[in-house]
């Protein structure tokens, strides 16, 4: 279980060469991914609409010139969190928006983005809406001359086009609509395709709310920082210059909201009075010429015959005696008839802030403040006022936050009605104490008027005197009245005007000429960084997930089978024949061949006939090149060489030689030919092949049967060296046999197409099928390329106490070994030419430079 664990867990171990070889492989992709996440840049950045910030600072500061001269402006007050919460709501926005020419939207057509001229467009749309769903249409415009122009849009799934005079209005089902250009901008007004949409009202906050950030920007200094983001600069400092401009006028206009209330109760209040007032002083002259009384006569006549009394008791004995009530007793009487005005009128604005607090579920504080300001319990009140208005202002900002339904909202809830409940009843006590004042000063009226009476009497009668005293009384009421709401209102008008905002713009808005997004370096950054995470991500999952074999070193950690060498990768396409050897002896495909030639004779070095078995797991390893190859490298050496070609399922070494494949194999096999007729000559001196013949259905009882002993020892005797070309192993075991009775037994891997679980089926096949001197071969292995040359040697060592191997410059080998240093600079080579082709040039003009210098 261990091992098997193992051999699907070859690539566990870190390998930093490995590492380096994928991502050097890798290096196409990795440029892939780049190019396109330059490509989604550059896409990104060329059709993204460009995003514009404007930005306004406002500093909260307040001063009541007024609260010099009145104590009524006390109520003014700046709150910064509350200034906030006003500039964030749709209401105060929506008010802003409505100062800007919003309604209708100009846009000039691009070849990607359209782009909005507000306020440079060359015409402008004055447009009545008959139906609301042609809101957020684009209406095409386009101009043919400077007096005509063709509309165009869809709606309802119908398409309308209709050219129009730009002087007459246009008449539509949807809307009616008049052009007037505009000849600041009209230069390219026949050059351009336009469109523009009509907005809805009532969706212009939400187009714009969403972009809108109001933050403080300094909680000591009170500022507030307002910015924009959107398509167009010019309309983004408008808008935020507009904000911060209503803000000013809003703040003067909501700190005089209590004064103009307390103004607008004394303006009814004086309506009220003056009728009054009027009525009673149009009685009391018709009295007067009705009975022909003369005040100035009865006052005197009452004062000529008093004495200078202050007291109330004095006054009574006068009037028993027959003395005249002094002038003082009219003071006095006008003085308590002021203060019963005084506490009616009080206890009217009591009345009225139980009425508010008793009908209206949702309490106006301002409005309660404005009624309370200017009276004589308004210190009383004031606390309570304050704690409500705190907890009023607390249920608003949670209702940004929270239903209200929630918990929260429902505790605060129940503070506002216990905080009601203690202010009506703080209004009973008052209104109480206020009724016993008014009780107390009529009866020191109705004691001073039975003296006047008393006195009058003598000069009219009881009746008359009476309802002179009434008539003078309900004028004089309603004239303290009358002149007490007159003052009032010079006070408040005062107060009103003297109330100035000192919230000052610090920084208005300009139109910016730098957009904010998309911010070309950032979009670069993003996009790099992405392609080298993916790049990375890519070769970590090829590093995982690599199971082929791409060096020896692979093939060593797991498996004990020696390593008789390795053949490197043919740089140019391998020819149909792949015999290459014999038109490039000097290559180093045909210089390792002869390093593993070296290497078989350590394996056995017996005199005789020797028979060469080659194999692999699976088709495509290259069994047949170095099949083919080896035995053109043996023929070189003048030694008589025979291939034969046992992979009679799919049979390639005819092609190899670009001979027939009539007879062969498979015939000789069963008896139909003999092998002296089917032995045919090659292009190389000492080199014969045997051919697989038609393709036989029973390929493995023919390989296993008398008739391959027969041939082989008939080969034996006309032959040094028979190369036999064995079908795959991995796929079938036809090639078993021959594998097991060759003298030197040879199993292909291929660099970057073998995989490493191929690797353990040599030490099965070593173990399970007793097969001998079996020696491993790397084909195609990609060499580095240096100057000074790299190499490895390889041979069978101490195994057998003895070695060879080959190198390209300097190696590591088993056994002593020996090796040919090649590379780069010095060594084989394909051919001189192609030698001198790859130098890099620079080195090329230093050599002829240096030759020229010689043969001077």
């Amino acid at each position: 279980m261990a091992q098997s664990k193992k051999n699907l867990n070859i690539n566990d171990d870190f390998d930093l060469k490995l590492l380096l070889n994928i991502t050097r492989k890798s290096f196409i992709p990795i440029i892939i991914f780049f190019c396109i996440a330059f490509i989604v840049a550059f896409i990104y950045l060329r059709y993204t609409y460009p995003t514009y910030q404007a930005n306004s600072v406002l500093q909260l500061t307040t001063s009541n010139e007024a609260q010099k001269i009145l104590p009524n402006s006390t109520m003014y007050e700046s709150d910064l969190p509350r200034s906030i919460e006003l500039l964030k709501s749709p209401v105060f926005i929506k008010r802003a928006l409505m100062k800007l020419p919003l309604e209708v939207s100009y846009y000039i057509k691009g070849t990607v983005l359209n782009f909005e001229r507000y306020k440079t467009s060359p015409y402008e749309v004055i447009v009545h809406i008959k139906d609301p769903y042609i809101y957020g249409n684009p209406i095409d415009i386009k101009f043919l001359n400077k007096s005509t122009y063709e509309l165009s849009y869809h709606f309802n799934k119908k398409y309308f086009t209709k050219q129009y005079n730009i002087s007459h209005q246009v008449v539509l089902p949807e809307f009616n609509l008049s052009i007037k250009i505009n000849p600041e901008f009209q230069e390219d007004l026949l050059e351009k395709d336009y469109f523009f949409i009509i907005n809805n009202p009532e969706n212009i906050v939400q187009n714009y709310i969403s972009n809108l950030n109001i933050s403080v920007l300094n909680d000591y200094a009170k500022t507030i920082l307002v910015n924009i983001t959107d398509r167009n600069p010019i309309k983004a400092a408008d808008i935020v210059n507009s904000i911060t401009q209503e803000f000013l006028t809003y703040d003067i206009e909501k700190k005089a909201e209590s004064a103009n209330k307390i103004l607008s109760f004394v303006d009814e209040q004086l309506s009220i009075v003056y009728d009054k007032l009027y009525e009673a002083e149009t009685d009391l002259d018709s009295y007067k010429k009705k009975n022909n009384i003369n005040d100035n006569i009865t006052i005197n006549n009452i004062s000529s015959n008093s004495n200078s009394t202050n007291n109330l008791s004095s006054a009574q004995n006068a009037s028993t005696s027959s003395i005249k009530p002094p002038p003082t007793f009219y003071s006095r009487i006008s003085d308590y008839e002021n203060q019963v005005l005084s506490v009616e009128i009080q206890e009217n604005i009591l009345n009225d802030i139980e009425k508010t607090i008793v009908k209206n579920k949702d309490i106006d504080v301002y409005k309660l403040v404005a009624m309370v300001s200017g009276s004589e319990f308004s210190g009383a009140l004031s606390n309570i006022l304050n704690t409500l208005q705190n907890l009023l202002l607390s249920k608003e900002q949670l209702l940004y936050e929270v239903t209200k339904n929630s918990g929260q909202i429902n505790q605060i809830n129940y503070q506002i009605d216990i905080q009601k409940k203690i202010l009506l009843e703080i209004i009973n006590s008052l209104k109480n104490n206020l009724q016993l004042r008014k009780h107390k000063f009529n009866q020191k009226i109705k004691n001073y008027q039975n003296v006047i009476d008393t006195a009058l009497n003598k000069s009219m009668s009881k009746y008359d005197a009476i309802e002179y005293s009434k008539l003078q009384r309900i004028y004089a009421i309603n004239e303290n009245f009358y002149n007490q709401l007159i003052q009032k209102k010079a006070e408040y008008s005062i107060s009103k005007a003297g109330y100035v905002s000192q919230n000052t713009i610090l920084e208005n808005a300009t139109p910016s000429l730098n957009p904010i997004a998309p911010n070309k370096q950032q979009v670069l950054i993003i996009c790099f960084t992405g392609a080298f995470i993916i790049s990375l991500i890519f070769i970590i999952i090829r590093y995982l997930l690599h199971n082929t074999i791409i060096s020896v070193n692979d093939i060593e950690k797991n498996t004990v089978v020696p390593i008789l060498g390795v053949v490197p990768r043919y740089r140019k396409e391998i020819p149909v024949s792949q015999l290459i050897v014999d038109k490039k002896p000097k290559s180093l495909i045909a210089e390792s061949l002869r390093t593993i030639r070296t290497n078989l004779q350590f394996i056995s070095n017996e005199e005789g006939s020797k028979v060469i078995a080659i194999t692999s797991t699976i088709s495509g390893e290259g069994k047949t090149f170095i099949a083919i190859n080896l035995a053109g490298i043996m023929a070189f050496s003048d030694k008589k060489v025979i291939v034969l070609d046992l992979d009679m399922r799919k049979p390639k070494i005819h092609l190899g030689f670009g001979i027939d494949n009539i007879n062969g194999m498979s015939t000789i096999l069963i008896g139909k030919d003999k092998p002296v007729d089917c032995i045919k000559k090659s292009e190389i001196n000492n080199l014969d092949i045997i051919t697989a013949g038609p393709i036989p259905p029973n390929p493995s009882e023919l390989i296993i049967s008398k008739k391959m002993d027969e041939l082989l020892d008939y080969l034996k005797t006309n032959y040094d060296i028979i190369v036999i070309d064995n079908p795959p192993v991995g796929i079938v075991t036809d090639g078993i046999k021959s594998i097991q009775k060759a003298d030197y037994p040879i199993y292909v891997f291929k660099a970057n197409y073998s995989i490493k679980p191929f690797i353990p089926n040599v030490d099965k096949l070593v173990k399970e099928n007793n097969i001998k001197n079996l020696g491993i071969v790397l084909n195609s292995i990609e060499l580095p390329r240096s100057r000074y040359g790299y190499g490895y040697n390889y041979g069978y060592g101490s195994k057998y106490g003895y070695g060879s191997g080959y190198g390209y410059g300097s190696g590591y080998g088993y056994g002593y070994g020996y090796g040919y240093g090649y590379g780069y600079g010095y060594g084989y080579y394909e051919d001189e030419s192609e030698k001198k082709q790859k130098q890099p040039l620079l080195k090329r003009l230093l050599q002829k430079k240096n030759a020229s210098e010689k043969i001077n």
